[in-house]
């Protein structure tokens, strides 16, 4: 009686066994733990785990260029981690682990993207307002901040100044640091950040020029305003690296006010700024 038992479990279990091969194959699941982060200032790396599940026959990469919906296969290797090259693109990533032939692809959706921030009003230094801004290191977006007070002194990434008293054209974006040297005599000494800023640029959705030390060849401590607006102005965050694009609209010389809006890089170290069709 004993052994038939035995013989019926095992019969039982051999079953259910074969029903999870045949009817479902090898059982699988997406890729753990995606990352992403800049190769070289334009190329992208994307790194994860194994799945839980074990080894995939392959991971597969995807990338959606800015401004699309589709996302297309860039890629696919063995290996835990993939350098793209997306010639001056921005966009969205997503990876999947293939087990005997059938893909399960991570939730995470991973974003080269700049986050865009819209028109802000920001005062020459002298003038009615705040004359400081700066970006969110974790969410991207961006406001204004007063220059003449400490607290913000690790939130301000620029500020609008004539370099003189008064409130004169041209105006400049200048780098926090010289603040406190302004002749305005407005900002409190402090450790206030040092960044650095383009001329103006042709195209907007280029790479950005890359920042190999400030006051280089492309990036200085202030750059001029022109009296032909639209213009656009790369900026490099000298402590961490960020790449940013600053669009200049209007200047108002009778309130003594500058109209600009943003596209932050999140990813340090990244210079690619496309963001056509996204604002």
């Amino acid at each position: 009686m004993k052994s038939g038992k035995y013989l019926v479990l095992f019969m039982t279990v051999f079953g259910i066994a074969s029903v999870l091969i045949l009817g479902c194959g090898v059982i699988g699941g997406p890729p753990a733990n995606p990352q992403i982060a800049a190769a070289t200032d334009s190329t992208v790396q994307l790194v994860w785990t194994t799945p839980a599940e074990g080894m995939p026959d392959s991971f597969l990469i995807y990338f959606c260029p800015a401004g699309e919906t589709l996302f297309t296969v860039i890629g696919d290797t063995t290996g835990t981690g993939y350098i793209h090259n997306p010639q001056g693109l921005t966009g969205k990533y997503q990876i999947g682990a293939i087990f005997a032939g059938k893909e399960y692809k991570s939730s995470i959706i991973l974003s080269t993207i700049p986050v865009y921030t819209g028109t802000k009003t920001i005062a020459e230094l002298d003038g009615v307002g705040n004359a400081g801004f700066g970006w969110d290191r974790d969410s991207g977006t961006g406001r204004a901040y007063s220059i003449r007070q400490r607290e913000n002194v690790e939130k301000i990434d620029f500020y609008i100044t004539d370099f003189t008293t008064g409130s004169t054209l041209p105006f400049h974006i200048a780098s926090p640091h010289m603040g406190p040297s302004d002749p305005s005599g407005v900002v409190p000494a402090d450790s206030w950040r040092r960044n650095g800023f383009t001329n103006p640029l042709t195209d907007e959705n280029t790479p950005l020029p890359s920042a190999a030390v400030i006051t280089d060849t492309f990036y200085f401590t202030y750059t001029t305003i022109p009296s032909t607006l639209p213009a656009f102005f790369g900026c490099y965050t000298v402590a961490d690296r960020h790449y940013a694009l600053i669009k200049v609209n209007r200047v108002n010389i009778a309130n003594s006010t500058v109209e600009l809006e943003t596209w932050f890089q999140l990813i340090p170290n990244l210079r690619l700024i496309y963001h056509q069709n996204l604002q």
